[in-house]
């Protein structure tokens, strides 16, 4: 096999692996709700390097003016995740993570005494481990 023949083939297979996620994920039926998620979380921690000490932000006035537009799509986007209906466990997933990453306090089941709470921890919990 030639050098071009070579490169060709490594080039074809690196695009058929790459492509295969791809396709795969696109034809999940909450492959849009996963795509919002993703979004979401995206911007969640660009928000929350605006409140680390990586980027010192002196002025409160300047850190609210980084971050309102930020949280505009934020509402934007969540508004969208919860107007579809999760039919897949990778959706589920998606939104548990997003969750978890938005809501930093959730912590560990065993750190909420409602029923409720330690339920959405338990689930927010396992959906940051399985990420």
């Amino acid at each position: 096999m030639n050098r071009r023949r070579t490169l060709a083939a490594l080039a074809a297979g690196t695009a058929a692996a790459l492509v295969a996620p791809i396709a795969a994920h696109a034809s999940n039926p909450d492959a849009e709700l996963i795509a919002l998620c993703a979004r979401f979380d995206a911007n969640e921690r660009r928000y929350l390097t605006l409140y680390t000490d990586d980027i010192p932000i002196e002025d409160e006035a300047a850190r609210d003016a980084l971050a309102e537009p930020i949280q505009a799509e934020q509402r934007d986007l969540a508004e969208r995740i919860t107007s579809y209906r999760i039919t897949t466990l990778a959706g589920f997933a998606a939104v548990a993570r997003s969750l978890g990453l938005w809501d930093s306090t959730i912590g560990e089941p065993s750190e909420h005494s409602g029923i409720d709470e330690q339920l959405v921890a338990m689930l927010v919990r396992d959906a940051r481990a399985m990420s």
